[in-house]
């Protein structure tokens, strides 16, 4: 067992000159020995130190990387006992720097880099498109990708998969695969049917779960052929995009292509364009192969990425806490990448664009005419100003390492994407997701109304709620082997089912209220900081957050995003029990569907 550390009575020299170099304390759990002193154990080396009351105290006001004379500074403040004792303060610090209990931003960063580089030897299987009912905008996406594919010289095998309710456009999805420019292969109905055949004859007493998360049916199923590629592709990595994306990369000019975020918390950026044309004003072509770019980091660990790109250094460190930067390691597997997009925006509402900061706030905002464009985000810029390390993507995806067990994702309804993150995480806990500054084209052709969503309170659908559940449950997982926590995930979700009737409404009632309030909170946050907003922008807001305020206040029915508005109280229960239940027992058939198919 260590020293103690004390603070007791100190008399040093006068300081050195200012040093900004950034610290933080690291992370761990304390034990009462008697009334001032206690035993802390470091949970990275396991080791117990024991100290006063009054420097755990400070250890806790150290959490977040600042220079240790801000540390001093807050320290002196917060704790009465200590005021004017900076001294004394700056001795225990240095203390705990010897002791590594308090460590520098820059020996963190470095032990990212530690890590031995590894043989390559994980297939890629090409790039997935899910296409549905749109062949003009298939056909633009293999001629966007031939032409780039012309440009780096690179080969993507295209695999096609199609969710089209319409048979003409069936065809038309399989003429124009047929005729391509690029190697694509067709995945329609034929295929999927014989496809989901072969596992219906393995598996005959999960058919239920195989067509729930394989068959085609009403409404959007972008999730089911998702689900369909995972398993087709098992053991492989490929690239996965929507057939209105656009293969022709862009950079913002305000991009920082040399800098890594490590933070999991900044937004993407936003610019605002009246057209297409004004669009690419505001950016530049990228030149790099992006494609190849996120294929070989998809499935490299975050250390053996970072040490081959010495150029891009970490941002600032600075307010940052070691504890939630420690998700992070040299081996942590890049397991998914993303991307922006310039054109149309991948969310499917708007209350977004009332949370933007500063000049993106202000050039939502910066005229009336301009302004009722750009609540419908039809044309803007939506991309990271840097590289990212994300606990997961921010939205689907454009590369996903499949190379071991991956969940499923839901069949039906949107936010699929969330869901896959939300399950992936919980699998994967120490895994990453690299978002890279650079945008691709996204271009929907249909109009998406987003500004209705600027008189209703926010309702969440299944798949959110969901994964949300799983996000707040899997930090209780001690598991490494993923298909083990998957499980643990499954059995989670089954003790959530068996909740009483009372206590499943309470949690549909909690989960909205809590996202309504938490939107009202962000908005006031907002319109606290802004003088003399536009009218027109003020009553947006307010319309928001009335809106929300007053699903609160209601007391209603607690119906997720999707359900039939005529749902009763006793009905949602059902409802969520049924969803639920869908989910448990796919959950038990999945693991053997994925392993089967890596093994064909």
């Amino acid at each position: 067992m260590e020293f103690e550390f004390n603070f007791g009575e100190q008399q040093l020299t006068p300081g050195q000159p200012r040093d900004n170099t950034l610290y933080a304390s690291v992370d761990g759990i304390a034990q009462p020995l008697d009334q001032d002193e206690l035993v802390f154990m470091d949970y990275e080396t396991g080791q117990n130190h024991v100290m006063t009351l009054q420097v755990l105290q400070a250890m806790g006001l150290t959490q977040q990387f600042r220079p240790m004379h801000e540390h001093i500074q807050q320290i002196a403040a917060a704790i009465p006992e200590l005021k004017n004792q900076q001294q004394a303060i700056e001795k225990v610090l240095r203390f705990l720097k010897d002791k590594r209990l308090i460590i520098s931003a820059d020996d963190w960063l470095n032990q990212l880099k530690h890590t031995k580089a590894q043989k390559d030897n994980r297939p890629y299987a090409g790039m997935v498109v899910r296409t549905c009912d749109r062949p003009e905008q298939l056909n633009r996406l293999l001629d966007s990708l031939n032409a780039y594919q012309q440009k780096h010289g690179s080969e993507h095998p295209v695999l096609v998969f199609d969710d089209s309710k319409n048979a003409d456009n069936r065809s038309a999805n399989e003429k124009i695969c047929q005729k391509a420019a690029v190697h694509a292969t067709y995945h329609g109905e034929s295929w999927q049917q014989q496809f989901i055949a072969m596992l219906l004859k393995e598996w005959p007493q999960h058919e239920q779960s195989i067509k729930w998360l394989l068959q085609k049916r009403g409404g959007f199923t972008g999730g089911r052929v998702w689900n369909l590629a995972l398993l087709a592709l098992a053991g492989k990595r490929f690239v996965f995009f929507d057939d209105d994306y656009l293969m022709q990369a862009r950079m913002a000019n305000d991009v920082k292509p040399d800098e890594i975020n490590l933070s999991d918390e900044k937004p993407l950026s936003v610019q605002f364009g009246l057209n297409v044309r004004d669009i690419k004003q505001k950016s530049a072509p990228y030149d790099k192969d992006l494609l190849q770019e996120m294929v070989e980091a998809c499935g490299q660990s975050f250390g053996e990425w970072l040490s081959a790109h010495p150029h891009i250094n970490s941002s600032s460190l600075y307010g940052l806490r070691l504890m939630d930067l420690n998700r992070i390691a040299a081996q942590s597997t890049i397991k998914t990448t993303g991307n922006g997009t310039w054109g149309s925006p991948r969310a499917a509402g708007n209350y977004w664009l009332y949370l933007l900061k500063k000049e993106q706030r202000e050039a939502f905002w910066q005229n009336r005419e301009t302004y009722l464009d750009n609540i419908e985000a039809s044309q803007l810029l939506h991309y990271s100003d840097h590289y990212q390390v994300l606990s997961q993507a921010n939205f689907a995806p454009s590369s996903i390492d499949n190379s071991e067990f991956l969940p499923f994702t839901m069949p039906t309804e949107t936010n699929e994407d969330y869901f896959f993150g939300g399950m992936t995480e919980a699998c994967y806990p120490d895994n990453v997701s690299l978002q890279f500054p650079v945008m691709l084209g996204h271009l929907q052709t249909e109009d998406r109304e987003r500004s209705q969503f600027n008189h209703i309170a926010r309702r969440p659908g299944i798949n959110s709620f969901v994964a949300d559940y799983v996000t707040s449950v899997a930090h209780h997982f001690f598991g490494c082997n993923p298909i083990q926590r998957f499980e643990s995930t499954r059995a989670a979700l089954a003790d959530l089912m068996e909740n009483p009737d009372h206590m499943l409404l309470n949690r549909l009632r909690e989960y909205l209220s809590r996202t309504q309030a938490q939107l009202i909170h962000q908005l006031q946050s907002v319109l606290a900081e802004v003088d003399n907003p536009p009218i027109y922008w003020q009553a947006d807001v307010k319309e928001l957050i009335e809106a929300n305020g007053a699903a609160i206040k209601s007391n209603d029915v607690p119906r997720l995003g999707g359900w039939p508005k005529d749902l009763d109280a006793d009905s949602c229960v059902k409802k969520l029990r049924a969803e639920l239940s869908e989910i448990i027992k796919a959950m038990e058939v999945w693991p053997e569907l994925w392993d089967f198919c890596r093994a064909q």
